[in-house]
């Protein structure tokens, strides 16, 4: 049995559509995570000029300054990678990448994506085990400070699933442009 007229091309356009709304989805959300976490170097600059002014200008220097600042970077550099991602800000080879036409590079992409598809998902399992442990015994840094941890670790595989998420929607698009010849658009 045959389908009517149009109801193929219907079934594509319905596809195109679902497609670049979860690329658009993926997209925003990488985009809104990446503009929150960037508040948190408002407030490690913050801290670190505190500390700077208490220890040089009273000679009462902080002990929990260092522990806070750690925390809030590592927080800040991990959930920033789907971002960067989203904004192509990871390193690449530019003088040798850039030579190359649109299609083989992005047919090098598809390529490398195995590497970084290997590389989100170590992260994932060996992250949720490490953030959890962490977060059942309520992890504390080294006294006197006693800072928590937990909230740090547990942005390992969150960063690790909305950066694998940002390569997919990558993947996707390069995929596209490597068939299609023309950088896809969504």
């Amino acid at each position: 049995m045959t389908p009517p007229p149009g109801r193929i091309g219907n079934g594509r356009q319905r596809v195109k559509s679902s497609l670049k709304v979860i690329l658009r989805t993926v997209d925003g959300v990488s985009e809104w995570v990446g503009k929150v976490i960037s508040f948190l170097m408002v407030v490690i600059i913050f801290v670190m000029v505190y500390e700077t002014v208490m220890r040089y200008v009273f000679n009462a220097p902080t002990i929990w300054a260092d522990d806070l600042t750690w925390n809030l970077a590592g927080a800040f550099f991990l959930l920033g990678g789907a971002y960067v991602l989203r904004h192509k800000g990871h390193v690449n080879m530019d003088v040798v990448y850039n030579r190359f036409p649109l299609r083989v590079r992005a047919i090098l992409d598809l390529f490398t994506a195995t590497l970084f598809f290997s590389f989100c998902g170590v992260l994932l399992w060996h992250g949720v085990p490490f953030a959890w442990r962490s977060l059942m015994m309520q992890e504390l840094t080294l006294p006197p400070v006693s800072l928590p941890v937990y909230p740090v670790k547990m942005t390992l595989p969150i960063a690790a699933f909305l950066l694998g998420l940002q390569g997919l929607s990558k993947f996707i698009c390069d995929f596209i442009t490597a068939i299609a010849g023309e950088k896809y658009e969504y």
